[in-house]
């Protein structure tokens, strides 16, 4: 049985079945022809969001791998800021730009910033977001809203805006981070993350019929859980010191297969450990 036929066995979310995903995953990897640098990715211009932790963070750090020109949008500057120096002392090409996502005015100057520096945009990583937890009944409607403006309203925003620039250039992709919670019933106090989810689903399933004659490609990764700060970032009565991504799968892993399965036509994809049950 190879490697990867093994992984297609694992079950369940428990700790130990995570672990064992993540190191047959790992060495599957590092025999993995794909595991070379693809070719066709080099200098293109990518904008990465949410990049100072977890699969964002990982994204980048592929697409640097890749040979791309990147851009990284965070709200959180420090991280990001060592990650794109990081990126340049290992000779490759990033910009870092500081922008709360939840804001439509600074969404523009994400974009704005990505002509002036690269005059181009081929990748747009649509990947920022957060967690609000509460029941119905908690619902504070101005933070509901708020993780709206951030994990739905941004994603739409930002493609819109890159489109005619991913047009006039003959093509490009948009990849949306969404959650395996946008294609199935989420835990209690998930709701209204859950709910951003669905709605990128339900948007951007249409945006790739839409754009597909313009040769600009439309993905949505259904990641399951991962080791990143969603827990520390949580807001709202549900929210607790107790870090639940403990024990979820490294975020690395689901990054190597968003990269992979871009090149593909799929629109709809579980990255990660789900997409290999």
């Amino acid at each position: 049985m190879s490697r990867l036929s093994a992984i297609r066995t694992i079950k369940g979310r428990t700790s130990a079945a995570l672990w064992l995903s993540t190191v047959l995953w790992s060495l599957f990897l590092a025999v993995s022809p794909a595991n070379a640098q693809d070719a066709g990715m080099r200098d293109k211009v990518a904008i990465i969001t949410g990049t100072s932790h977890g699969l964002g963070r990982e994204l980048a750090l592929l697409g640097a791998k890749n040979g791309m020109k990147l851009v990284l949008v965070d709200m959180r500057a420090e991280p990001s800021q060592q990650l794109a120096e990081q990126i340049r002392t290992q000779g490759g090409e990033a910009v870092f730009v500081e922008a709360d996502l939840a804001d439509q005015n600074q969404r523009g100057k994400v974009i704005d910033q990505a002509m002036e520096r690269f005059g181009r945009i081929d990748y747009l990583f649509n990947n920022a977001g957060y967690s609000y937890i509460a029941t119905l009944e908690q619902m504070d409607l101005k933070q509901a809203k708020h993780l709206f403006d951030v994990n739905y309203w941004a994603y739409a925003d930002l493609a819109q805006r890159v489109i005619p620039i991913m047009r006039e250039q003959g093509g490009g992709t948009i990849l949306n981070v969404s959650s395996i919670l946008g294609m199935r019933p989420a835990p209690e106090g998930l709701g209204h993350y859950a709910a951003t989810k669905h709605a990128l689903h339900g948007l951007f399933q249409t945006v790739a019929v839409e754009l597909k004659e313009d040769n600009i490609k439309v993905f949505l990764a259904a990641p399951a859980g991962m080791r990143t700060q969603i827990s520390k970032h949580s807001v709202g009565p549900g929210a607790s010191d107790e870090d639940r991504a403990a024990d979820w799968e490294d975020p690395a892993i689901p990054a190597r297969d968003i990269f992979e399965m871009i090149q593909g036509n799929q629109t709809v994809f579980n990255p990660g450990y789900i997409g290999r049950q």
